[in-house]
């Protein structure tokens, strides 16, 4: 099947189509004084860009994503 990829950064809602397809990647880092956070970014974005520039996720979401920074014992932080 053929898809379409597009950016949820950038399609606005009437843009959407049957078979769109929006990518996103997911970046975890353990920060210093036992921190750690979460961003997402588009999936075309370089690891590092998304870490230094994607969107901070909620600590919800984060530990559901990354269950072993979860349950590590550092503290989540949205630097």
């Amino acid at each position: 099947m053929d898809y379409t990829f597009r950016s949820d950064y950038n399609t606005r809602p009437g843009d959407v189509h049957d078979k769109d397809v929006f990518a996103v990647k997911h970046v975890a880092v353990a920060g210093p004084n036992n921190t750690w956070f979460a961003t997402r970014g588009p999936a075309f974005w370089e690891n590092q860009k998304v870490a230094d520039q994607g969107d901070v996720l909620s600590e919800e979401v984060a530990k559901s994503i990354f269950s072993a920074l979860g349950r590590s014992g550092r503290e989540y932080m949205c630097y």
